[in-house]
């Protein structure tokens, strides 16, 4: 997506970009929330370890999958500034022509449900992948087509 994406379909303003960048941001933040253990065997941490060393948590906690309250602290900071991006970017929504818009907005709203699924499951994103299912993505689907399709 992203700017190239905008650059290709004819969008060149600067506005569109900062959204775009917004948005593109807060997508891959929410990956990586989500995916938290998957990198770990990887040997990758996303985390900021600014946020470790703040609350109170350790790389070598990560490692063992220690869920404690310090780390449910840096989920949740993690989170809230994937959740502003979102916000941030999705007026990007508005300026599109409704097909790329329908792209964006579901990406969108996907990676939101990924951030709802981390607060719903407390921020312990190690002893469980939060997930969004087939029938929850039909139901963001059906969600984001009523404020697309013409009158």
């Amino acid at each position: 997506m992203g700017r190239l994406v905008l650059y290709l379909c004819g969008y060149r303003d600067a506005e569109r970009q900062a959204l775009s960048d917004f948005t593109c941001t807060a997508l891959q933040l929410a990956n990586f929330w989500q995916d938290v253990t998957v990198d770990l065997l990887k040997d990758r941490i996303y985390l900021p370890l600014c946020l470790f060393e703040r609350y109170g948590y350790s790389e070598v906690e990560l490692r063992e999958h220690k869920f404690t309250p310090a780390f449910r602290s840096t989920m949740i900071e993690a989170v809230n500034v994937a959740q502003d991006l979102f916000g941030k970017g999705l007026p990007l929504v508005k300026m599109l022509d409704r097909r790329l818009a329908l792209d964006i907005e579901l990406f969108s709203r996907g990676g939101m449900r990924v951030l709802d699924k981390i607060r719903r499951q407390d921020y312990d994103v190690l002893k469980q992948r939060p997930h969004i299912s087939k029938p929850e993505r039909i139901g963001i689907l059906l969600q984001c087509l009523p404020r697309l399709l013409p009158f």
